[in-house]
């Protein structure tokens, strides 16, 4: 499977030249990270775990000592850092949920991490509850370097062109960040809030040119392309790798994307607040739990989920001394994998993300437009706003439900109808309704994003398409 971009010379250059200038001009260590995290990933079970050990300690004795909150926390189970012995000892720490952080940000910052150290940070995933904290910045670059491990392992290698099917593209906010994307980066963008025809046309025929080894994004919104590419038979894109994220990777998708683009898909989880959690090798046999920079719990009624069983993802960050997160529950629930990899490396395997897809509204001229993407387009901008869901009834008309915060306003209303113009056009209708509380799913999570629909906006009159 997968051609190789013989001509790419330059991504030699971005390697031996620009990629370590560059990180030389921001004083990163990320590279250095990086050929370490080459050099350990095969190493055995025990010494992994020894190593977690040593820093999970690490950062227990920090998070006591600098922030009030896990001081306050430990003292009111009685218990010092010196008293957690054992993974067991730790795991019958109390579990920090997303409104334990809303709660008590401030006293979960570090007391001695600069405050030029730390990154301020907003989720946008498809809860409709936005969630601000910090990263520290040595945090940042440990995950970086991570990351860019895990990016090769698709057979994608740094300095290689990427395109990506992904929302509200980073570069645009200066001319810096051209110039970073057209040195270093060099990603070519199909924004995931105009998957029109249009748009996407425009997409392929760059990549066609360009010969990405990489293509990278959102798993419904790169099963929306191929399927696009498919029907208007264009010429085939040929990359190295496929990393779908962001969603749940549905096997027909999976499927449908490999047979277009002739490339495996490496499927990868991770959220914002603790970035990459687990990632496929390319034995594509689980998603290889992220241990270099997490420690990772299933949990099934309270306890260790065994293998083959659904559980809570749980995980401590072990590098974001600046604003700690300890037995963190991300919302999210997990098959864990039975037998480990044949790829050699000893990190425990998923062997399935159990969530939900996040909804898509459907617009009357045809376009898709994800949840996730409508997020940072409307909860993360509207001031005012405690908790709001999009809720699709027909094909052009929207109900807005809103849970009112401090400093709504009288114009919200307004606000959000400006807001509909712009992004949907003149032929979408909406009402907005105020309420006191969204109900949450069974699951405990909050939809954002709700279609209702015949099968979920994708399917004419109910008629399921054939994947």
């Amino acid at each position: 499977m997968s051609a190789v971009n013989q001509g790419d010379l330059y991504s030699h250059v971005v390697r031996a030249v620009v990629a370590p200038l560059w990180a030389m001009k921001e004083k990163s260590p990320y590279l250095r990270h990086y050929r370490n995290f080459l050099r350990t990933q095969y190493r055995p079970l025990d010494e992994v775990r020894r190593d977690q050990w040593t820093r999970l300690k690490g950062l227990l004795d920090h998070a006591y000592r600098h922030t009030s909150y896990y001081r306050e926390c430990l003292d009111k189970l009685g218990v010092t850092p010196d008293g957690i012995r054992t993974w067991q000892d730790f795991e019958r720490l109390p579990l920090l949920t997303k409104d334990d952080i809303r709660a008590n940000r401030d006293a979960m910052v570090a007391d001695n991490i600069p405050a030029d150290r730390l990154l301020p940070k907003k989720t946008s995933g498809s809860t409709g509850v936005s969630l601000s904290f910090f990263v520290d910045e040595d945090s940042l670059q440990w995950k970086r370097g991570c990351a860019l491990r895990h990016d090769e392992w698709t057979g994608w290698r740094l300095g290689e062109r990427v395109g990506a099917v992904w929302g509200n593209p980073e570069y645009k906010k200066s001319w810096r960040g051209y110039v970073r994307n057209f040195l270093l980066e060099r990603i070519t963008f199909l924004d995931t809030l105009r998957m029109d025809e249009e748009a996407m046309t425009e997409f392929h025929a760059h990549i066609l040119k360009e010969k990405p080894s990489l293509l990278f994004g959102h798993a419904h919104s790169l099963y929306l392309f191929a399927r696009f590419v498919q029907a208007k038979k264009l010429s085939p894109i040929r990359p190295k790798g496929i990393i779908s994220t962001a969603m749940v990777l549905h096997d027909f998708e999976r499927s449908l994307v490999e047979e277009v683009f002739d490339c495996r898909v490496t499927n990868r989880y991770g959220c914002e607040e603790v970035s990459l959690i687990a990632c496929e090798c390319d034995a594509h046999q689980g998603l290889h739990v992220n241990m270099d920079t997490l420690y990772f719990e299933c949990l099934r009624d309270g306890r260790p989920a065994g293998a083959g069983e659904t559980g809570a993802v749980v995980v401590t960050d072990l590098t974001n001394r600046g604003m700690p997160f300890i037995r963190y529950l991300v919302g999210d629930t997990a098959r864990m994998g039975e037998k480990p990899c044949t790829c050699g490396r000893t990190y425990p395997l998923i062997a399935s993300l159990e969530g939900r897809i996040a909804d898509y509204v459907r617009t009357p001229e045809g376009e898709y437009i994800s949840g996730i993407s409508l997020t940072e387009n409307f909860a993360m901008v509207l001031e005012g706003v405690k908790q709001m869901q999009i809720v699709q009834d027909k094909i052009d008309h929207l109900v807005f439900r809103v849970v009112p915060g401090e400093g709504g306003g009288e114009d919200l209303p307004d606000r959000i109808a400006e807001l509909v113009r712009r992004r949907f056009g003149s032929s979408m209708l909406h009402d907005t309704e105020y309420v006191d509380s969204i109900q949450s799913e069974a699951s405990g999570k909050y939809r954002f994003c709700v279609s209702k629909l015949p099968g979920g906006g994708w399917f004419e009159g109910g008629r399921k398409a054939e994947p």
